[in-house]
């Protein structure tokens, strides 16, 4: 193996920038993954970059199978809608209207 490898990036430890909890999406400029445990603000934080999640959904979309889901930041959920969100990954199942959660393959090779 190369000598400068260093990891797989898998898992990614950062600090916290805000009170995590294990389970929330974590957005950090281009970065993005599941915390797999609680932190607070400016604590060590391990993130799952890439696999299947169940994650909460702006409830009015109606996403299909392979459709590109994007992070709203402001709203705390995964959308359908590009402008001004960041893309994570695609839907693995279609979601109705009124559904609160999803499943999103996180995309770990953006």
């Amino acid at each position: 193996m190369a000598k400068n490898f260093v990891q797989r990036g898998e898992n990614l430890t950062v600090l916290a920038a805000a009170i995590v909890a294990s389970g929330d999406l974590v957005v950090m400029g281009s970065l993005f993954g599941v915390a797999l445990h609680d932190a607070a603000a400016s604590e060590e934080l391990t993130l799952k970059t890439g696999g299947v999640w169940e994650l909460p959904k702006t409830s009015a979309d109606t996403p299909t199978v392979g459709a590109d889901a994007y992070w709203d930041d402001a709203a705390g959920e995964i959308t359908t809608v590009s402008t001004d969100n960041t893309k994570v990954g695609v839907f693995v199942e279609a979601a109705g209207n009124g559904d609160t959660t999803c499943r999103v393959r996180l995309n770990d090779a953006f």
